[in-house]
């Protein structure tokens, strides 16, 4: 995954990124600065307090 800035990750091939969120989860209850996971087209596949977790949940390689 590229860095594209502090709150921002991006598969190089395009197919999924991981940012900050700050809306509500999908049960309703407040991001609060989650990370979350997306495919290319903007769907929610996962979410976690910690980037490192979500990424390695999802064999996502950070740095």
């Amino acid at each position: 995954m590229d860095r594209i800035s502090d709150a921002e990750f991006r598969a190089q091939d395009g197919t999924v990124s991981m940012k900050r969120e700050y809306g509500s989860t999908p049960h309703g209850n407040p991001m609060a600065g989650r990370w979350v996971l997306r495919d290319a087209a903007d769907v929610m596949l996962d979410f976690d307090r910690y980037a490192n977790d979500l990424a390695e949940r999802h064999a996502l390689k950070l740095f």
